[in-house]
């Protein structure tokens, strides 16, 4: 469906007040005050923003780490997301050789520039390597060979490639000039975050010192045998400086684990990320190298290592909120408000002025959230589990 005028009835997510918001075009043109029952039914349609995901590697066989990458699997990839609720979205590459990185960068640049709806869409790229320990486990599915120190000139080289599109690299603290590196890129108005990574306390602490502000799917991107204490998921888990990304998927970590990570950031210092696979939305098979095992865990084939995310980012809030529990508003910020504060953009907000993204669902029971229909940027979709198209169906409110 195209955009126009529309009127849109429903409770407020933060204050569950019954709100009627006007839209025009791609922006909410005007909200109000509306009146309906006062006590909240399972039915009761809400109204939040939709979500922003700021780690996602590709989808339907697309990678945007691939040598193949073309300007259209960019486009594919960026505008499924609308459909699973995100209207904001940091394409991801990983470690990969020079000439591939290059070749994503600057793929995903000319997208942006060929079509008005994924720039609008893309909040910038998320570079997750090469700057990575190369260390077995640490590593997970990211190529050793590939993996380099830090270094401005590089990344220079990079970023250029990109149209000056990244805005977010992950890398490991005890590279040799990683120190330095943070404190040069965050002059330069790029997000640091820490991951894959095997640094002490001495060296963790001197990353946040000089920038970094994230700690990448943090409990995950590790080996899976530590010293019970100290190791590296304590310590950025106890550093108030730092979010944390979780990958509440169900797989990359389990329900305890969620429950102890999100309850040491809490709400206001989480970010949930679907660190979306190149396999999400495929079916259970081996795919070259990689694979997607019969639970939908994707794996680097004939390993353990997690190569990704097949779920959504709506599955990710369900589990935050069980894990916590929270509610649902405080849960939401965790896809909205948190990722840009990150990036120092403004948060997304139901207001007169700010784009037409939003996400309309039921509460069918406590915790529960049915997507009912997803707006980005004025264009209005049905919900998607896996970012393929589905048919439209009548919707009122």
């Amino acid at each position: 469906m195209g955009r126009g005028r529309e009127t849109i009835v429903g409770r407020d997510y933060r204050s569950s007040r019954w709100i009627e918001l006007s839209i025009d075009g791609a922006a909410i043109a005007d909200v109000r005050q509306a009146g309906g029952p006062e006590m909240p039914s399972p039915r009761d349609t809400w109204v939040a923003p939709a979500f922003w995901d700021i780690q996602v590697n590709g989808r339907l066989g697309h990678s945007f780490s691939s040598p193949q990458l073309t300007e259209e699997q960019v486009r594919d990839v960026v505008t499924a997301q609308a459909s699973m609720g995100t209207a904001r979205v940091c394409p991801t590459l990983i470690t990969a050789t020079r000439e591939e990185t290059l070749h994503g960068l600057k793929t995903i640049d000319a997208a942006c520039r060929r079509w008005a709806d994924v720039d609008r869409m893309v909040l910038g790229i998320h570079l997750e390597g090469p700057y990575l320990s190369e260390r077995e486990g640490y590593r997970g599915a990211h190529p050793a060979p590939a993996m380099r120190d830090p270094d401005p000139t590089d990344f220079e080289e990079l970023h250029e490639a990109s149209g000056h599109r990244i805005v977010l690299v992950t890398l490991a603290p005890e590279r040799r000039g990683a120190i330095e590196f943070i404190a040069w890129a965050r002059s330069r108005g790029v997000a640091i975050a820490l991951g894959h990574t095997a640094a002490d306390e001495a060296t963790l602490d001197a990353a946040v010192a000089a920038g970094a502000s994230l700690s990448t799917h943090l409990g995950n991107g590790i080996a899976a045998n530590l010293p019970r204490h100290p190791n590296p998921i304590w310590h950025q888990a106890a550093d108030d400086r730092l979010l944390a990304s979780l990958i509440a998927d169900g797989h990359h970590l389990d329900a305890d684990t969620l429950r102890v990570l999100a309850r040491a950031k809490g709400p206001s210092r989480t970010i949930l990320v679907s660190d979306a696979s190149p396999l999400a939305g495929l079916p259970p098979c081996t795919y070259g190298g990689w694979a997607v095992d019969p639970a939908g865990k994707v794996v680097v084939a004939g390993t353990p290592y997690l190569a990704g995310s097949n779920r959504s980012l709506m599955v990710g809030l369900e589990n935050y909120v069980a894990a916590m529990p929270c509610g649902v508003a405080d849960a939401i910020g965790c896809v909205t408000a948190n990722p840009a504060r990150l990036l120092e953009r403004p948060a997304p907000e139901l207001e007169a002025g700010s784009p037409a993204n939003l996400i309309l669902f039921e509460q069918p029971e406590p915790g529960r959230l049915l997507p009912l229909r997803i707006c980005v940027d004025g264009r209005w979709s049905e919900p998607s589990v896996d970012g393929s198209p589905r048919p439209r169906q009548p919707f009122g409110v």
